[in-house]
């Protein structure tokens, strides 16, 4: 079996990765599965408006 390799942003992607076990994109042998993106900015704050 594969080892599964994780991957994410710089900065908070990484943070996600190591606090709330979130990855972006995982790839086990030839197979990658990647999930959805949230709203939040670097601070993981989500805006009040779409224009921010």
């Amino acid at each position: 079996m594969n080892k599964p390799e994780f991957f994410v942003t710089p900065g908070y992607g990484e943070y996600m990765l190591n606090e709330l076990h979130y990855s972006q994109a995982l790839k086990i042998g030839d197979r990658v599965e990647t999930s959805g993106q949230g709203g939040w900015d670097d601070n993981l704050q989500i805006s009040e408006s779409l224009d921010s």
